[in-house]
């Protein structure tokens, strides 16, 4: 007869899903913001202006590239994460493959804004094209978009159905995602707002991301420590 007063250690291990380097969707989702990050990065068109070279990268213009670079540092926690790709439904689910059509779109975009440098330069009698960097970043759009979507719509243990998304009444358990969110757009614009006042306009492309990415994380952080609060309370 089995002693009910028996210690079970296993009770008090920690779960963890399977290591990153071993889950092709979670690595994948990595490499791909990784690439995506870099590519925003580098110069996007280059030509020449006379005797001057100049360029056009993701964080001119319209800085598609510097939004590109910020969902891909999002992409990058949500693959470091071992269980947040196994969600079943809510945002959670959904939202690797929403922010990898947002980088297509946003790449799409990056080629106009850029081909419209090129038109600028050629009408002061320069030339340019379009350079490797674009379709590095490219190459890590299509990669979190496609993994982004295989990940999202992939079916979970039970379902029998095309997977969508199914709406519901908020719950308690809502709470804490939802402040989290809130704190960590607030931390964005927080952080993005204080780069534009400290650093200059032609340098502030690096301030921005760095700034509003210390925002997001730090903003999400305590976003979900007073949601966890309220929930608790409720």
């Amino acid at each position: 007869m089995t002693n009910p007063f028996r210690w079970d250690p296993s009770l008090t291990e920690r779960r963890t899903g399977r290591p990153l380097v071993r889950d092709p969707l979670r690595l994948g989702l990595l490499v791909g913001a990784a690439v995506m990050i870099v590519g925003a990065f580098l110069p996007w068109a280059e030509g020449m202006l006379g005797f001057l070279q100049v360029r056009f990268g993701g964080f001119d213009g319209a800085a598609d590239g510097l939004i590109m670079a910020t969902l891909g540092g999002i992409l990058v926690l949500m693959a470091w994460r071992d269980d947040f790709l196994e969600a079943v439904d809510g945002a959670q689910r959904w939202s690797p493959m929403l922010i990898g059509l947002a980088c297509v779109a946003l790449w799409l975009l990056g080629r106009q804004s850029a081909e419209l440098r090129i038109l600028s330069w050629e009408e002061d009698d320069g030339s340019g094209s379009i350079v490797a960097g674009y379709w590095i970043a490219g190459l890590g759009v299509a990669a979190v978009a496609v993994v982004g979507s295989i990940a999202s719509l992939r079916r979970r243990p039970g379902e029998t159905g095309v997977p969508l998304p199914r709406p519901r009444m908020p719950r308690r358990d809502d709470v804490e995602s939802v402040a989290a969110v809130m704190g960590a757009i607030l931390g964005a614009i927080a952080g993005g707002a204080a780069a534009l006042n400290l650093f200059a306009s032609p340098a502030v492309g690096v301030p921005l991301l760095f700034f509003g990415f210390l925002g997001f994380v730090f903003g999400g952080l305590a976003g979900q420590s007073v949601g966890r609060r309220l929930r608790l309370r409720a």
